[in-house]
């Protein structure tokens, strides 16, 4: 099992997660936890086709906090993958990502998320 921590090097007294996004992998799905904001974003985009490696599935229940940004990140990959005849997932989506995905109409970022009859 593969893992990683992205730290932007802010770190406060409040909570160890902010600013951070960490990542692990197990089987074909990556596991992000911590926080997915415009401070956080650029060390995992740099790291995104190692930390993506043979994943088709990324589990979001442990983020504490994405932002518009971590959004779009999630839009991009999910294009990348659509490019290359792939299909990536979302596992683990909360009621605030929901609510952020609905507000920006990115209900179809989470159509390939049902469960298949």
């Amino acid at each position: 099992m593969e893992k990683a921590t992205f730290d932007n090097g802010m770190m406060s007294n409040e909570s160890a997660n902010q600013g951070t996004v960490s990542w692990k992998k197990a089987g074909n799905t990556l596991f992000l936890r911590g926080t997915l904001d415009r401070d956080s974003l650029l060390p995992l985009w740099q790291q995104k086709e190692r930390a993506l490696e043979d994943i088709d599935n990324i589990d979001v229940s442990q983020l504490g906090r994405v932002d518009s940004t971590g959004l779009a990140l999630f839009v991009q990959l999910k294009g990348e993958y659509q490019k290359r005849g792939r299909t990536l997932t979302f596992s683990g989506v909360g009621e605030r990502l929901s609510t952020l995905i609905t507000l920006y109409g990115l209900q179809a970022l989470l159509d390939d998320n049902q469960p298949k009859a």
